[in-house]
């Protein structure tokens, strides 16, 4: 895991407002460059410092009630005004209610690698918010809210300021067959500058988005 992700890690789980999140995210960052810098491994570093979760509670119990507050407030506002950007397209509520699962690797219908290698396209051209080469490799379902209004909406739902893209991380893969229907989940972890990136994937058998979902 590198600085960036083990911060992202950390700064998403806690509780203040985002100016707060950043001045304690670029604190964290400046304190791990001088580690680094002085000989210690980034492995070392998180054996020392510990989990993410546990390092930023220790923050929420030392944040002043102002910042709780602003915290709250932004909770209360992406409640609010962010249902419709959750993107969770053609995935019925009942897929997840005990469905026929499998292992990528012993799927009859997919490959690991040809899912990773489209999973990465598909991320790529978000970050280009190029939305009609999207449309292409979807289907119809997903075409109409495949454009920049519904995209900046989801997006601002995770983070308002993610920066540039760093690097993709780990990829889980599972096949789900339910009610006649096959379909590829991925999810892949991502690092951006100023936060870390879960994306949700469906693919069909024509290995077209069918479901897409960021938190």
């Amino acid at each position: 895991m590198t600085a960036n992700m083990y911060v992202n890690q950390i700064v998403k789980k806690i509780k203040c407002s985002g100016k707060k999140r950043k001045e304690i995210r670029r604190q964290l960052l400046a304190d791990l460059e001088i580690d680094l810098q002085n000989g210690e491994t980034m492995a070392a570093v998180m054996l020392r410092m510990g989990e993410p979760i546990v390092i930023a509670e220790e923050f929420n119990q030392n944040l002043p009630d102002r910042e709780r507050k602003l915290y709250k407030r932004g909770i209360l506002l992406k409640t609010t005004g962010c249902i419709a950007a959750v993107l969770v397209l053609l995935i019925c509520a009942v897929l997840w209610f005990l469905p026929k699962t499998a292992q990528i690797e012993k799927s009859g219908i997919f490959q690991a690698k040809a899912l990773e290698e489209r999973s990465r396209e598909v991320i790529r051209l978000l970050d280009a918010q190029d939305y009609e080469a999207l449309k292409k490799i979807s289907i119809d379902e997903m075409k109409a809210v495949l454009n920049k209004d519904s995209m900046d909406q989801a997006r601002a739902s995770v983070s308002s300021d993610w920066g540039d893209f760093i690097e993709f991380g780990k990829f889980y893969m599972q096949e789900y067959t339910q009610m006649g229907k096959t379909l590829a989940l991925v999810q892949i972890n991502t690092a951006y500058k100023n936060t870390s990136v879960t994306y949700t994937i469906l693919f069909d058998k024509s290995m077209k988005i069918a479901g897409l979902y960021m938190k």
